[in-house]
């Protein structure tokens, strides 16, 4: 009957491991979504325990940085749920792009409420955008999170959000998205419409994917990053 092994191998096996997933990554892959990943659940159950640790995960973080693997989002951040996907990469790697995950939301729900709540500033950064309608229903499975009036060229604009990453779906999403915008802003009398996606972190693979709905449907679309970032000032 094989020993039992304790924590410390297993945390051992869980890095070799890792380390092999990452050299086995194609060179040419930039994305995130293409690097090797694991819910942060599974980490920590490989590691053989139960429920996690501040202790832990710093001491993951160390480990898994000693052997020149990186990874997002941070193993700490308390945000995280055993749910959350953790991507590794090689240290060297260069990650286009790459942004961190500490200045994102994590939902999408909680990044609309903030741009709902805080319409002068999506107004100020896009420049004539007038927000109109949360959870825009466009079509039959197609509700957009944010819709707004391009005050200056009489534009429908539709914003669909991604807290961090995009998924593969957000190709077909976007295509319904377009559709329904543009057979709305012709009912609605007005002079064409948009579509933006704003998304966390940057996939120029699914943006191309977008991109060739986009010409084919004959609706511009705008790809763009967000960060949040919190000021305290002395009073």
């Amino acid at each position: 009957m094989p020993a039992k092994l304790t924590r410390d191998q297993r945390t051992d096996r869980l890095i070799a491991k890792t380390r092999l997933r990452v050299e086995q990554t194609s060179p040419d892959a930039r994305l995130l979504r293409h690097m090797p990943s694991s819910t942060l659940g599974v980490l920590i159950r490989e590691c053989g325990y139960a429920r996690t640790s501040a202790k832990l995960l710093s001491d993951l973080c160390d480990r898994l940085r000693e052997v020149g693997v990186e990874f997002s989002p941070e193993l700490t951040d308390p945000f995280n749920t055993p749910k959350t996907r953790i991507y590794f990469f090689d240290a060297e790697r260069n990650m286009k792009g790459l942004q961190p995950t500490r200045e994102l939301f994590k939902q999408e729900a909680e990044l609309s409420r903030f741009l709902w709540l805080n319409k002068k500033f999506l107004a100020n950064a896009t420049k004539n955008l007038r927000l109109t309608d949360l959870e825009k229903r466009l079509a039959p499975g197609a509700t957009i999170d944010l819709l707004a009036i391009d005050t200056k060229t009489r534009e429908l604009v539709g914003i669909e959000l991604k807290a961090e990453e995009p998924d593969q779906g957000i190709v077909a999403q976007a295509a319904k998205y377009m559709k329904g915008l543009k057979s709305l802003a012709e009912s609605e009398g007005l002079k064409g419409a948009r579509l933006m996606i704003v998304t966390g972190q940057p996939d120029e693979e699914l943006q191309e994917n977008v991109q060739a709905h986009a010409e084919r449907i004959g609706v511009r679309t705008d790809w763009f990053l967000y960060r949040v970032k919190f000021e305290l000032k002395q009073a």
